[in-house]
C-alpha cells in the first residue's frame, strides 16, 4: 500500500516529520527529542513571531518547564542549523523567536509492501528494540529457505524493518542522552569541612567547584555577593561561616533548592573529597558524590570529576554535561599555584580591592599561561579599576586566543567581550550576549554584557539591566547601569528611584552620584542638584562626579567654572594613578568648550596631550578645531584597523568625515554622510546635532528642525550635554529661516533661560542676542 510522507524544506535542509529526521543535502543530522519537536513546530509556522509561552506549550504540553529548557534547545538547534546571521532561528528581544527561513512542504509516496507469505511477525516501529532484534533473527532463518525470487521480495520487506530498528535504537539512545531529572536547580555552596592543611587551598577548592558547576545551564550556584547580602539581611556579618542552619535559611531566602555541603579528609598525602546536596525544603539528601586524590596536585582534577557527578545526580542530562563541561585547567598545564592565586583574586575583588586582585591574577597567569578564565577576569578588572583600555584589550585578546581551552560558559563570555572590545561588532556582540542569557538565564555577566552592548547601540537596555540587578542586588555598577538605561528611555523618575534605592541600602559612591547628578539635572530639580554638589564637597576624591559638574558648566555657558572643575577632576584622577584617564578628561572638556564656542580655551586643552585615535571624540574635536588633516588621517587609520567595528562604520567614522566636510564648506556632503547614521541616534545627542547643523547649512531648515526637536525630546540620552541648550539656539535659527518668527522667538528665549548664568562674553550668547534682535524682539537683559 502507499503512505503519504510529509517533508518540510528550507535552504539545504529537509525535515521529515514522519521519520523524525533532519537532513542537510541528504546527510542525516543529530537532532532528536524535544529539539526536533521544537524545530518542527517553528518550521510549520515560518515568518510569524512565536512567543516563548507558545513554544513551550507546543513542545511540552501540559508540563511545567522553565524557559531554560527552551533556551537550551534553541541553542542546540542553532549549533546544527547555523548561528548568528546564518541561523534561520531569529531572537525577537522581549517577544520570543521567529523562524525566518522560507519553508516549502512536499509529499512523497513511500511504498510499504505487505509481508510475503511465510514471513510473519515483522514488527511495527512501536515494538521494543529487544523484540525487534529477536524477530529479525527468526525472519532471517525463514528467508533463506524461500525460492530465489521470493527471497528478493522478502529482503525488500526486511529493509524498512532494519531501518526502523536502527532509527528506533538511535532515537532511544538520543532520548537517554537528553533525559533529565526535572527542573533546573539552584544551590547554596558552603565551605569544606576538614582541611588540606592549607587554608588558602581549602577555599580554592570551593571556588574550583563553583567554577565547574557554573558551566551548567541546569545547576546554578548562588553568587557569593548574593550570599553576603542575604547574610546582612539576616543580621549576620557578610563573612560569617555558613553553618547548617544559616545555610538552610540562605537557601530559602534566595529561593534555592539545595545546600551543597562538602568535606575533605586527609590521610598522609591522600585526600577524600565528598559533597552532598541537601533539600532546602526538608533537609533530605538529593545527591551525593565522592572522589579521591592521590596528591594535592590531583585535587583540581578530582574537583572536576566531583562536579560532573553532582550535576548528573541532580538531574542534568548526560548530553548537557558532555556539552557544557570543561576542566578548569588543561590536563597538561594543571597548576595548583594558579588555582590558589585565582581564588584569592576572587576574594579581593569581592572586597573591592581590584588593584590587589589584578596582582593575584597576574600571578595566576604567570603560573599557568594557558589559564583562559584568569585572562578574561583580568580584562574585566582592568576595565573596572582603571581607564587603561590598552591593558584591557591585551588581556581579552589573550583570553580569546585560549578560548578553546575554556568552558562553554566562559567561552561565550570571552567571545562576546572580544566582539565588543576588539572587533567592535556590537550587533554580533549583542547576539552573543543574547544567546548567553538564553542558555544561562541566571548569569549576571550575561545580562550585564547585554546591557552594555544595547546601550552602546542606543537600544532600550532597561530589561537587561533590571534582570542583572535582580540577580546581584548589592552591586553598585548594576544600579548605575539601570539608572542610565532608564534615563535613555525618558524614565527620569525611575532612574531617581534606582539611585535612591541603592543609597538607602548603603550602596553609594562616585559613579552612582555622577548618575544621580544627571538625574537631578534632567528633572530640573535644583535642590537635588545642590544635594549632589554638597556630596562632592564632602567627598573631594570623586572625579567622575566632579567631571559631570564640569559638563553642566559647559552646558550652561559657564566656561571659567568648566575649566576649573575639569582641572580639579583630572588632578584627582592623577592622584589615584589614572593618568591616561586624566588626560582623556581634559581633552574631552576641551572638545566640549570648542563646540560650545570657547575655542580660545578649548583648543589648548584638546592639544594638551596626544589624541587617542581609539577615542573618536578626540578626532571630532580636531575636525571642529579646523585641523582636518589630523582628523582625516586619524579616522582613516581607525577605519582600516577596525573594518568590522560598528561604531567606526555607523557613528564615529561618518561623524568625523561629516565634521571635516562642514569645515571644508561642503554641507551637502556632510548630509549625505550622516543620513545613514539614524540607526544609532539612541546613543546620544551628537549625531542628530551635527546632522541638524548640516541640514541648516545646506539650506534645508525644515529637516534641520526635525533633528533639533529630536534632541529636545530626548535629553535623557545625555542629560548634561551642551547639545541640549544649543539645540534651542539652533532650532530658533531653523525656524527663523522658515519665516516662523513666533516659534523662533520662543526657541531663543528657551536658550537664554538655560544660559542665564553664562559668561557674558560667550560667543553663542552674543550671536543669539543679535539674531533675536533681528526678529524684531527686544533682546533679554544682560546676564550677571
Amino acid at each position: 500500500m502507499l503512505k503519504e510522507l510529509s517533508t518540510l524544506q528550507f535552504g539545504e535542509f529537509t525535515l521529515n516529520r514522519g521519520l523524525r529526521e533532519l537532513r542537510r543535502d541528504g546527510a542525516l543530522l543529530p537532532v532528536s527529542g524535544k529539539a526536533f519537536d521544537l524545530l518542527a513546530f517553528m518550521a510549520e509556522n515560518p515568518g510569524r513571531p512565536l512567543s516563548k509561552s507558545e513554544l513551550m506549550d507546543a513542545v511540552w504540553p501540559e508540563t511545567a518547564v522553565e524557559e531554560a529548557n527552551l533556551s537550551q534547545n534553541v541553542f542546540l538547534l542553532r549549533k546544527v542549523l547555523g548561528s548568528g546571521a546564518d541561523s534561520p532561528i531569529k531572537t525577537l528581544p522581549g517577544r520570543g523567536y521567529q523562524f525566518a527561513a522560507q519553508v516549502s512542504e512536499a509529499y512523497q509516496a513511500a511504498e510499504a509492501p505487505e509481508p510475503p507469505a511465510g514471513a510473519q511477525g515483522i514488527i511495527s516501529i512501536e515494538a521494543t528494540q529487544t523484540r525487534m532484534i529477536v524477530e529479525s533473527e527468526v525472519e532471517e532463518r525463514v528467508l533463506w529457505r524461500l525460492p530465489r525470487v521470493s527471497r528478493r521480495v522478502a529482503l525488500s520487506a526486511l529493509v524498512p524493518v532494519l531501518a526502523a530498528a536502527g532509527w528506533y535504537g538511535w532515537s532511544r539512545w538520543q532520548r537517554w542522552l537528553d533525559k533529565s531529572g526535572g527542573e533546573p536547580v539552584q544551590v547554596v555552596l558552603t565551605a569544606l569541612e576538614g582541611t588540606t592543611g592549607d587554608p588558602l587551598l581549602d577555599r580554592s577548592l570551593v571556588d574550583a567547584l563553583r567554577i565547574d558547576l557554573s558551566q551548567s545551564p541546569f545547576v546554578s550556584v548562588v553568587p557569593s555577593a548574593v550570599v553576603h547580602s542575604t547574610l546582612t539581611q539576616m543580621k549576620h556579618k557578610p563573612d560569617d561561616a555558613l553553618t547548617s542552619s544559616i545555610a538552610q535559611e540562605v537557601c530559602e531566602r534566595t529561593n534555592s533548592q539545595a545546600v551543597l555541603r562538602g568535606a575533605i579528609a586527609r590521610v598522609g598525602s591522600h585526600f577524600l573529597l565528598t559533597e552532598e546536596a541537601a533539600s532546602c525544603a526538608d533537609g533530605s539528601t538529593l545527591a551525593s558524590a565522592k572522589r579521591e586524590a592521590a596528591t594535592a596536585d590531583d585535587l583540581p582534577g578530582s574537583i572536576d570529576k566531583l562536579a560532573a557527578s553532582l550535576r548528573q545526580k541532580l538531574g542534568e542530562s548526560r548530553r548537557s554535561i558532555a556539552r557544557f563541561d570543561a576542566p578548569l585547567f588543561a590536563a597538561n598545564t594543571s597548576s595548583l599555584e594558579a588555582l590558589k592565586a585565582y581564588s584569592e583574586s576572587l576574594r579581593l575583588a569581592e572586597q573591592g580591592k581590584l588593584p590587589a586582585a589584578i596582582d593575584m591574577l597576574q600571578h595566576a597567569v604567570s603560573a599557568d599561561p594557558q589559564f583562559a578564565i584568569a585572562y578574561s577576569d583580568l580584562a574585566a578588572y582592568y576595565a573596572s579599576s582603571t581607564v587603561d583600555p590598552e591593558k584591557e584589550r591585551a588581556a581579552i585578546e589573550k583570553a580569546y586566543s585560549l578560548r578553546d581551552t575554556a568552558s562553554p560558559l566562559e567561552r561565550m563570555s570571552i567571545v562576546a567581550h572580544y566582539n565588543r572590545i576588539i572587533v567592535g561588532d556590537l550587533f554580533e556582540s549583542e547576539r552573543n550576549y543574547q544567546t548567553w542569557t538564553e542558555l544561562y538565564p541566571r548569569k549576571i555577566g550575561a545580562w550585564n554584557g547585554l546591557t552594555v552592548a544595547q546601550g552602546e547601540l542606543g537600544e532600550n537596555s532597561v530589561a537587561a539591566a533590571t534582570r542583572a540587578l535582580a540577580l546581584r542586588p548589592n552591586y553598585l555598577g548594576l544600579y548605575v547601569n539601570l539608572a542610565m538605561s532608564q534615563m535613555r528611555v525618558g524614565d527620569a523618575q525611575g532612574a531617581r528611584a534606582t539611585c535612591e534605592r541603592a543609597i538607602a541600602q548603603g550602596i553609594d559612591g562616585d559613579h552612582l552620584r555622577a548618575r544621580y547628578l544627571n538625574v537631578a539635572y534632567l528633572l530640573h530639580d535644583t535642590a537635588l542638584v545642590q544635594a549632589q554638589r554638597d556630596w562632592v564637597a564632602a567627598h573631594p576624591e570623586a572625579p567622575i562626579t566632579i567631571l559631570n559638574l564640569a559638563s553642566i558648566a559647559v552646558a550652561e555657558g559657564r566656561f571659567a567654572d568648566a575649566r576649573r572643575l575639569a582641572a580639579q577632576g583630572a588632578e584627582v584622577m592623577r592622584r589615584q594613578g589614572i593618568v591616561s584617564g586624566a588626560d582623556s578628561a581634559i581633552r574631552s572638556a576641551g572638545t566640549g568648550l570648542i563646540e560650545a564656542g570657547d575655542v580660545e580655551h578649548g583648543a589648548p586643552m584638546l592639544r594638551s596631550s596626544p589624541p587617542d585615535r581609539e577615542e573618536g571624540a578626540d578626532l571630532v574635536g580636531l575636525a571642529e578645531l579646523g585641523d582636518t588633516a589630523a582628523a582625516s588621517s586619524g579616522v582613516q587609520a581607525m577605519e582600516a584597523e577596525h573594518p568590522q567595528a560598528t561604531l567606526w562604520k555607523l557613528f564615529w567614522g561618518p561623524m568625523i568625515h561629516a565634521a571635516i566636510a562642514m569645515k571644508s564648506g561642503k554641507p551637502e556632503q556632510a548630509v549625505a554622510l550622516l543620513v545613514p547614521t539614524h540607526l544609532l541616534d539612541g546613543r546620544g545627542l551628537d549625531l542628530p546635532m551635527l546632522r541638524g547643523k548640516a541640514y541648516l547649512a545646506a539650506g534645508q531648515p525644515a529637516l534641520a528642525e526635525k533633528e533639533f526637536r529630536f534632541i529636545l525630546a530626548h535629553q535623557g540620552l545625555d542629560p548634561v550635554s551642551y547639545h541640549y541648550p544649543l539645540a534651542w539656539l539652533a532650532l530658533g535659527r531653523a525656524l527663523a529661516a522658515q519665516g516662523n518668527r513666533p516659534g523662533a522667538s520662543d526657541a531663543y528665549q528657551h536658550f537664554f533661560a538655560l544660559w542665564a548664568h553664562a559668561d557674558p562674553d560667550a560667543m553663542y550668547l552674543k550671536q543669539a542676542r543679535q539674531e533675536f534682535g533681528r526678529l524684531g524682539s527686544a533682546p533679554p537683559p544682560a546676564q550677571h
